[in-house]
């Protein structure tokens, strides 16, 4: 299993912020450091000898919750938080399914909301992780229900 580095995580806040906008603040736009430095730490740690975040889908998600939840980044959190996810998945062989679907947790039940577009789910989940609406825990099972293995090329 591959893990995000830290520079890696600063390169994608420095990143998004040149290609859609922000304050970057040299050296390395921190707010919150040490939420990042505990994110890095415990996406792989186990409790009890049983994995905190066993999936990948239960990572990626970790990694979207703590930046974004965090306030690592004094701007960019949301984008640097749904990219650094994406690239976890991504270097581990997984990526979003083509069609989303908007995951509610109502009586533990995924209940898809209707008439949405796919970059309208992933904006407004990112949103709502930010708005503090959405848990860890919805976030892992989102992650769970929107998340398959990259199709070979060969």
């Amino acid at each position: 299993m591959k893990l995000l580095f830290k520079r890696s995580i600063i390169e994608i806040n420095r990143r998004t912020i040149e290609e859609h906008g922000g304050n970057f603040i040299p050296p390395f736009n921190f707010l919150h450091e040490g939420v990042l430095d505990y994110a890095i730490e415990a996406v792989n740690k186990s409790l009890f000898g049983e994995p905190m975040y066993p999936s990948f889908s239960d990572k990626a998600a970790f990694y979207m919750f703590q930046i974004i939840a965090g306030h690592v980044f004094s701007d960019g959190n949301k984008r640097t938080g749904l990219e650094a996810a994406l690239s976890f998945l991504q270097l581990n062989g997984y990526d979003l399914e083509e069609e989303l679907i908007r995951v509610e947790v109502s009586s533990g039940l995924f209940v898809p909301t209707q008439g949405e577009g796919t970059e309208e789910i992933l904006e407004n989940f990112t949103l709502e992780m930010a708005s503090g609406t959405i848990s860890l825990d919805e976030a892992k099972l989102w992650f769970k229900e929107n998340i398959s293995p990259l199709q070979s090329t060969t």
